[in-house]
């Protein structure tokens, strides 16, 4: 995925004719398929630390008396470790592939008639605030999950108020299901069976002086309501970006080429880049469910765009327009219940993140809430396609609304410098308002180019000729901008431009021309020449202006690598032509970028120039598939790096200038995997060009999918995640 910044069918995409399919691109689209899904599939009260599918907060402890309460104690990122006592790994090298987490609670020895218990309630606080609203959770009979004790402490569950007998637990992992209806009351004056429309305590664990005199442990995991409730199955959510395993989390930045582990960052993120990508992928195969997944995700950039955090919401354009974010919570896109003051509020978004005490008060630390120009580009792209395929007024004028901000946020009107657009607002929890970035990337134009282009085509064939001139104009400023990046001597695209003074580092090197007051960036990113050829090269603007052959060899000659990791050997290219730091590595992502660059040249020009390579990297990018290092034989790991599985989990990436590659199932090198196999390039010019271009209907009906209004959404779902306590 990038974190800078990471209708369409096969007939619309540029398909090019090459070397046979290597990829196994079903197993591939089964990855997507699970995550895209996965909001709907299931109803986790705790999943893992962090994840994005968890709900309700672990802020309810309760006691005979308040000094009690300091015998509890909770861990939501526990590494299970079956041979400690605390039933928690303490070796920072651990790795959980399994269990990934599962959550610790701990009672110290109870005394007297003293008893002691924690439930996950929402909103957060609720016992003491009894405030918002709860879950309906209607449609569940059971709540189902694993649970052990190291010590065989006793136990009792309970869920809205009502609670189960005590219950004997063991040292091994035991699976157990709580018929909903069997429950009693917790304590006179609450009915059982809970009321399963507004359910405020979803889980409960509770334990007394006579079943614990000693304390004891309790360990739980994969918590969740089966059947899914109805409510969730109408739930909103964009597909989760990178997997991850359990690693033990820093609190505190660690010193090193990495500071914070890619499985503690990366648990909850999905991004803008890769949702749209999966829309795209969904609609070039078409089968009855991935139109379906393809709406949903589009129905998710819908609620995204017009529901946006007023705790960290993005800059609007003079006239209200609005953008969307780099990256969003994976599991419920909106949150139920309001956060707070000057946090977000019920019906808006879910913002992505990590538990981490460095981030201060709030132990949250945001990622990816910033924009860029080129993700919301990939997002106009999307809809527009979603449009042309669904007929879908609404999804048409989403791409609308966000090229608009595009345009009167990000462009560059000084006429004194290259042109083109800036590359959009700051990550990490930038306060608003947030700053412009100045700086400007050829990628991100690339990618304008591409989506105005599109919008264009989409307006000419609606017989709207002067939005589509308009259109056309803002896409020409992008790829004027892009083609003045070309290096004619060494055949590369630079990065980019930044202003002038601006202080050289890793993935600027500013030492181009100048103009006005900005300088080229000649630092060489490998997909600096991959999109900027996808976006520019079967344009009639561009097409003859410069040999496309030669960004192909660009990125053959200045960007492969050869890495060998547990035992076997792996070809493919990187993101930049020398490793920033740490061990060199494959990005699959690129590879794959790589690999559809060589099959468009080749059927731009009618020649098999590059067939031979193309074959080679597919049949590589196949081998990452079956056999890459934390792989799954399905999707394809983000990076291979040299000597990857032995490094310890915290070096478990390929680092980048501006982000570390994990070494984990990612969506866009799964993505691109197929469009590669398949010869399929998304970023065309052309592509909503000819008979396609009309709207048109779905080719087998779909269950109705209504657009909601742009307010707050009714009972929406998902307060924030569990964070480490």
């Amino acid at each position: 995925m990038r974190n800078q910044v990471i209708s369409l069918t096969l007939a619309a995409f540029a398909a090019v004719s090459g070397s046979a399919s290597t990829v196994d691109t079903g197993a591939a689209y089964s990855v997507v398929t699970a995550r895209t899904e996965a909001v709907t599939a299931a109803f986790y009260v705790y999943q893992d630390a962090d994840s994005g599918f968890n709900h309700g907060f672990p802020s309810g402890f309760f006691a005979d008396r308040p000094a009690t309460l300091q015998k509890i104690h909770l861990e939501s990122a526990c590494l299970d470790d079956p041979s400690s006592p605390s039933g928690c790994a303490s070796d920072p090298t651990s790795l959980d592939r399994v269990r990934v987490n599962v959550l610790r609670i701990s009672f110290d020895a109870l005394t007297a008639s003293q008893f002691a218990g924690v439930n996950i309630e929402e909103p957060e606080n609720w016992g003491v605030n009894r405030r918002g609203v709860g879950y309906d959770l209607r449609g569940s009979r059971e709540a189902v999950f694993d649970v052990r004790s190291p010590n065989r402490a006793q136990a009792q569950f309970g869920v809205g108020g009502c609670v189960t007998p005590f219950v004997a637990l063991t040292p091994v992992w035991r699976h157990m299901r709580i018929n909903l209806r069997s429950l009693q009351p917790a304590q006179v004056g609450v009915t059982c069976p809970p009321d399963l429309s507004d359910v405020h305590i979803l889980f409960a664990v509770a334990t007394n002086s006579s079943h614990a005199p000693q304390g004891g442990t309790i360990l739980l995991d994969n918590l969740r309501f089966e059947p899914v409730p109805s409510a969730q199955l109408q739930r909103s959510g964009f597909p989760l970006a990178t997997g991850t395993f359990g690693v033990i989390p820093l609190q505190e930045p660690a010193q090193g080429r990495v500071s914070i582990p890619p499985d503690q960052v990366n648990r909850n993120v999905t991004t803008a880049y890769e949702s749209a990508l999966a829309i795209l992928a969904f609609l070039a195969r078409g089968s009855q469910e991935d139109l379906q997944d393809a709406r949903r995700i589009a129905d998710a950039f819908h609620d995204a765009l017009h529901n946006d955090n007023q705790g960290d919401p993005l800059p609007l354009a003079p006239d209200g327009s609005a953008g969307v974010h780099n990256g969003y919570s994976s599991g419920d896109l909106v949150l139920l219940n309001d956060q707070g003051v000057g946090e977000g509020a019920a019906g808006q978004i879910r913002l992505s993140g990590f538990s981490a005490a460095l981030c201060g008060k709030t132990r949250f630390c945001l990622v990816l809430d910033g924009a860029t120009g080129g993700n919301n580009a990939f997002a106009i792209m999307a809809l527009v396609a979603a449009y042309r395929q669904f007929g879908e007024p609404a999804f048409l004028s989403d791409a609308r609304t966000i090229a608009t901000w595009i345009a009167a946020n990000l462009a560059d009107t000084s006429g004194t410098g290259y042109g083109g657009y800036h590359v959009g607002f700051p990550d990490e929890g930038t306060p608003p308002p947030k700053p412009l970035i100045l700086g400007k990337s050829i990628e991100n134009n690339a990618d304008i180019f591409a989506a105005f282009s599109q919008l264009a085509a989409v307006e000419t064939a609606l017989g709207h000729d002067a939005a589509a001139a308009l259109w056309t104009e803002r896409a020409n400023r992008a790829g004027d901008y892009v083609m003045a990046m070309f290096d004619s001597a060494t055949g590369c695209f630079f990065g980019g431009s930044v202003p002038v003074g601006t202080p050289a580092s890793p993935g600027i090197t500013p030492r181009g021309a100048q103009r006005g007051n900005e300088v080229i960036n000649t630092f060489l990113f490998v997909d600096s020449n991959t999109f900027t050829a996808q976006a520019l090269a079967d344009s009639e603007r561009y097409r003859s202006q410069i040999d496309w052959r030669q960004p192909v060899r660009c990125v053959i000659g200045k960007f492969g690598r050869s890495v060998r990791a547990a035992g076997q050997q792996y070809n493919g290219f990187s993101i930049d032509t020398t490793t920033a730091a740490g061990p060199p590595g494959v990005a699959w992502e690129f590879t794959a970028q790589a690999v559809e660059l060589m099959k468009l040249v080749d059927g731009l020009y009618g020649e098999t120039t590059f067939e031979a390579d193309a074959a080679f990297y597919l049949k590589e990018i196949r081998h990452a598939q079956l056999d890459a290092p934390f792989g799954d034989g399905k999707g394809l790991v983000a990076s291979t790096v040299a000597g990857g599985s032995s490094l310890a989990p915290l070096k478990h990436c390929l680092t980048t200038p501006f982000q570390c590659i994990p070494e984990r199932v990612g969506l866009a090198a799964t993505i691109w995997a197929i469009l590669a196999d398949q010869g399929l390039n998304p970023l065309s010019s052309t592509t909503a060009k000819g008979p396609g271009a009309q709207p048109r209907p779905p080719p087998v009906p779909l269950p109705p999918s209504p657009i909601r209004s742009s307010g707050p959404l009714p009972r929406p779902p998902s307060g924030r995640q569990l964070t480490n306590m």
